[in-house]
């Protein structure tokens, strides 16, 4: 599945390695070094797409030999000189490859996980993720990052955390060797899931469960101020008035969130199939939350679908429909991999089977929106990603 096939590009400067396609959850972008960025599977994990510039901000050799054997880099440039004589299928490293892939699958869960990207387990685990790949530099600076927060904590970590703990003061002690020495003393604590009483699994399993066809979609896409639900349904909450066309929405606020942020931000109720927008109107903080109240001259129900965009000021352009339902195709993917993972920290106290309805249920709501658009993505096994302690612990340690 890995064998990647080599075309040239001239107009960027760029070789292009293209693999098998991704599946239903799409792609996880890993940029190693500059000039040089890889795409993933997010199920599988298998290497999508290699893109290297060969031109003036050429990728360094460090990463292409290792991944592709000590003449890679004549090879890409070959390519671009248009060799007849140059391989044009090439096999990745696999140890490397598989190094790589856990790193990008991290970095992806972090865009849209409910633990807020400042929790120090985000940049723990990336460090040492990095390091296995052999990203020393990436490496140092999320060591770096972590140790100094987890250095201020309660020098205990459940015992399944204990092990990344100690490996990410390791890699960190050139350059914080006060803090990594105390990371160094930690101690095992209570095997206990901290709780994070906003998620309930089973909750939304039967919200979706009874949820019927509505004529208003939505999908959140990540900005770091909004916190995702456990489902695309629950990144929003919202209440629709048929008689007045009144649309109320809210959206959770991110722990520790910049409240300033939240009046750049408008909500809009907008008609994909013309590209029109209904209504809009900026959100407001309250407590929290934030809030927004729309209405709409038209009578939504007479409309096939109605979408609410929340987006980063009032002149953003209004996407399409197909665009609409592949995002949240893959919020949906996103949402399922998560559950699969059933990570106890953000819902301590559901089971594992509320994790796997929530689970089924994303997958086929991901395929009913693969169709819509007239995909058909096939689902593959998931291999064992990374263990995302961040959500795991909850972002309490």
């Amino acid at each position: 599945m890995n064998n990647l096939t080599a075309t040239y590009e001239p107009e960027t400067g760029q070789v292009i390695l293209d693999g098998h396609p991704a599946g239903p959850a799409g792609e996880a972008a890993l940029i190693p070094e500059a000039g040089l960025e890889l795409s993933f599977d997010r199920i599988d994990g298998h290497l999508v797409r290699v893109i290297a510039d060969v031109g003036d901000g050429a990728a360094e050799e460090e990463t292409l030999t290792r991944l592709f054997g000590p003449n890679a880099v004549l090879i890409f440039r070959d390519i671009a000189a248009g060799s007849t004589t140059a391989p044009r299928e090439l096999s990745p490293e696999p140890a490397l490859c598989t190094a790589l892939s856990q790193l990008a699958l991290l970095d992806a869960a972090r865009v849209t996980s409910p633990v807020p990207r400042s929790s120090p387990w985000w940049p723990a685990e990336a460090a040492v993720l990095a390091e296995q790949a052999g990203l020393h530099t990436r490496a140092l600076a999320e060591a770096t990052q972590s140790v100094r927060v987890l250095a201020e904590r309660p020098l205990a970590v459940p015992a399944f955390a204990l092990h990344t703990a100690r490996a990410v003061a390791s890699i960190a002690a050139q350059r914080e060797p006060e803090a990594a020495w105390l990371l160094e003393g930690m101690v095992a604590a209570e095997t206990r899931r901290p709780c994070n009483p906003g998620l309930d699994v089973a909750a939304e399993v039967a919200d979706l469960e009874a949820a019927e066809a509505a004529t208003l979609h939505w999908v959140l896409e990540p900005t770091g101020l909004f916190r995702p639900g456990l489902s695309p349904r629950s990144d929003l909450l919202v209440r629709h008035d048929s008689a007045t066309g009144a649309v109320a929405i809210d959206a959770f606020l991110m722990p520790g969130a910049d409240t300033a942020a939240v009046d750049r931000y408008q909500a809009r109720l907008v008609d994909p199939a013309v590209r029109r927008v209904l209504a809009q109107a900026p959100f407001r903080t309250a407590g929290q939350w934030a809030h927004a109240d729309l209405r709409s001259e038209y009578p939504l129900d007479e409309l096939d679908e109605v979408w609410i965009d929340v987006v980063n000021g009032p002149h953003c352009p209004v996407l399409g429909a197909k665009t609409h339902r592949t995002r949240r195709a893959l919020r949906w993917a996103d949402a399922a991999l998560r559950a699969e993972r059933a990570p106890a920290g953000l819902a301590p106290h559901s089971r594992k089977s509320d994790w796997a309805a929530l689970a089924a249920i994303a997958w086929e709501r991901c395929r009913q929106d693969w169709e819509a658009v007239g995909g058909s993505r096939d689902r593959v096994t998931a291999q064992p990603g990374p263990d995302v302690l961040a959500e795991e612990l909850g972002g309490r340690y």
